[in-house]
C-alpha cells in the first residue's frame, strides 16, 4: 500500500469523534518510500542504467490512463461545481466526469488528415479536467515575461508528441488541485514516475540536454517539487540539478529556440528562489550570448530580463536600469496606503505581467543589496544612524514590493516573490500594524495559490515575539 501525507489546516478540534469514522482495514507491512535518490538519479546517472525501484508491485503506473475512474482513489469530487482560490470557476465532478470523450469521428472536418498516434483529443475526463485547469491556471505562473505565452501556447501542442511533457502537465495540475483537495492526492505521483522513466538521459546524452520538450517538462516538474516541499518537509532540489545540467551543458552552437530562452528565464527565477532559500550561489550559468545586458530600447519583456541579470553585483546596474526604463514601465495608477482602512502598502497598477515581475525582482534584488551595504559604517557614532537609515530605507521598499504583488494579483508569481522579501527583512518592521499585514501576504499567498508559507510565517513570529498560542 502506498502512502502519502498531506498537510492539516484545521484544528483537532474540527476531527469526526473516532467513534464516528469508518476505518479500513490496512495490510499487516508497511513500507515507507523515499523517492528522492531515484529522482537525483535520473539526472545523475547512466542513461544504460536500470532505474533505482524500492517500490513493491502493487504500484503498476499506466502509459495511457494513470488513474482508474472506477477506482476506490478516483479523482472525481463531490461537488458540481468549485470556486477555486485562484477565482476561477471549474465545471467538477457530476457535470464534468459524466461526459464522455471520445476521439473525433473518421472524416469529421474537427480531425486531422494524419493525426498519427498523438493522444489528442484526450479520451479520458479526469485528463480533460487536468489539462484544462492547466491551461487556464497553472500555465499563468510562467508565462510573465513571455508576451508569445509559450508555456500556454507552445508547451500544450508540443505535448502531443512528448509523453513526458504531458504527464508533466498532469502531474502539476494534480498536485496543485489535490492541495485544495479537489483531486486524488496521489494522482500527482503517478503521473510523475512516469515522466521520470524518460529522464534516465539527460545526464550524457547531448540529444537530451538540448531537446526543449524535457526542459520544459522539467521546469514543470520542478514546480510540483515546490509545492511538494511541505509534504516531504524538505526540498531535495532533485529536479532544479536537471535544470541546472540543461542550461549549463546545453549545446552552445546550437542557436536556443524561442521555448529554450522561455524556459532559461523561469529556471532562473527557480534558481534564484532557491540560492535565496538555501543562502547559495546560483548555480546557472548566466553568460548565455541571448541574455540582453545593453540599454537600448528594447521590449518589456526584454527589459524584464535585463533587470534580473546582475543585481547582486552592480548597485550602479541597477540605477542605469532604473534611468533606462521605457515609459511603459510607469504605473497607470498609483494610490497611497489608506492608513484609515489600516493599509500600511501602496495600491501601484501595471501594464503587463512582464513589468510587474521585472520590477518585484529588480525591488527584491535591491532589497538584497541594501541588506549588504558594504559603505555603510560598522563602527562609530555613524554607524547607528546608518544602520537606522537603511532599515527604513527597507522598510520601504518591502512595503513597495507587497503592494505591487497584491495590487496586479493576475501576475501570480509577483506575490511569491513578495514572500521572499517578507521572510529576509519582515524582522525589521517593529509596528504591529505593519507586521499583521506582512503576515497576512505570507497567509493570502498559501490560501489562494497553495505557495507553502507556514515555516516563514512561524519565524516571524518568533522575531516579533508574538505568542504563538494568541495567534
Amino acid at each position: 500500500m502506498r502512502l502519502g501525507y498531506t498537510e492539516s489546516r484545521g484544528k483537532v478540534s474540527d476531527l469526526p469523534s473516532s467513534t464516528d469514522l469508518v476505518w479500513t482495514p490496512s495490510p499487516r507491512r508497511l513500507r515507507f518510500v523515499d523517492e528522492t535518490h531515484d529522482i537525483e538519479a535520473h539526472y545523475l546517472s547512466d542513461p544504460g542504467s536500470p532505474l533505482q525501484n524500492d517500490q513493491d508491485d502493487t504500484f503498476q503506473p499506466h502509459d495511457d490512463s494513470l488513474v482508474d475512474p472506477g477506482s476506490a482513489s478516483s479523482p472525481t469530487p463531490q461537488v458540481d461545481v468549485v470556486e477555486t482560490r485562484a477565482g476561477i470557476s471549474h465545471v467538477l465532478a457530476n457535470k464534468e466526469t459524466r461526459r464522455n470523450y471520445s476521439p473525433v469521428p473518421p472524416g469529421s472536418s474537427l480531425g486531422l488528415a494524419s493525426a498519427g498516434s498523438v493522444p489528442y483529443p484526450l479520451t479520458e475526463s479526469h485528463e480533460v479536467w487536468l489539462m484544462k485547469y492547466y491551461l487556464e491556471y497553472m500555465c499563468t505562473w510562467f508565462d510573465l515575461c513571455d508576451s508569445r505565452r509559450h508555456f500556454a501556447n507552445v508547451v500544450p501542442p508540443r505535448a502531443a508528441t512528448c509523453p513526458t511533457l504531458l504527464n508533466a502537465i498532469f502531474a502539476l495540475s494534480s498536485r496543485h488541485l489535490s492541495l485544495n483537495a479537489q483531486y486524488d492526492p496521489y494522482a500527482a505521483d503517478r503521473y510523475h514516475q512516469e515522466c521520470l522513466k524518460h529522464l534516465t538521459t539527460i545526464s550524457s546524452n547531448s540529444l537530451a540536454l538540448n531537446d526543449d520538450n524535457l526542459l520544459a517538462a522539467t521546469i514543470l516538474l520542478r514546480t510540483l517539487e515546490e509545492l511538494d516541499v511541505p509534504l516531504l518537509g524538505t526540498d531535495h532540489e532533485g529536479h532544479l540539478l536537471g535544470i541546472q545540467l540543461f542550461m549549463n551543458t546545453s549545446d552552445s552552437a546550437i542557436s536556443p529556440s524561442s521555448l529554450r530562452q522561455a524556459s532559461f528565464w523561469i529556471g532562473l527565477r527557480q534558481e534564484i528562489y532557491m540560492s535565496f532559500v538555501g543562502q547559495r550561489p546560483v548555480k546557472i550559468k548566466l553568460d548565455h550570448e541571448f541574455i540582453d545586458r545593453s540599454f537600448s530600447p528594447a521590449d518589456d519583456d526584454t527589459n524584464s530580463g535585463r533587470s534580473r541579470h546582475r543585481y547582486q553585483e552592480l548597485v550602479n546596474y541597477d540605477q542605469a536600469w532604473l534611468r533606462a526604463r521605457p515609459v511603459s514601465w510607469l504605473p497607470i495608477a498609483y494610490s497611497a496606503p489608506d492608513e484609515s482602512l489600516g493599509e500600511v502598502c501602496p495600491h501601484v497598477i501595471y501594464l503587463n505581467h512582464a513589468v510587474v515581475i521585472g520590477l518585484v525582482h529588480s525591488i527584491f534584488a535591491r532589497i538584497l543589496l541594501m541588506c549588504h551595504d558594504d559603505w555603510a559604517p560598522r563602527i562609530g557614532p555613524s554607524a547607528q544612524l546608518a544602520r537606522r537609515q537603511i532599515d527604513d530605507d527597507i522598510r520601504t521598499q518591502v512595503r513597495e514590493l507587497c503592494g505591487i504583488a497584491l495590487s496586479n494579483p493576475s501576475t501570480r508569481p509577483a506575490t511569491f516573490t513578495a514572500c521572499m522579501g517578507v521572510t529576509a527583512c519582515g524582522d525589521r518592521f517593529t509596528d504591529e500594524k505593519d507586521q499583521k499585514a506582512l503576515l497576512d501576504v505570507l497567509i493570502v499567498t498559501e490560501n489562494i495559490h497553495s505557495w507553502p508559507t507556514a515555516a516563514a510565517q512561524a519565524h516571524l513570529k518568533k522575531a516579533w515575539g508574538w505568542d504563538e498560542g494568541a495567534c
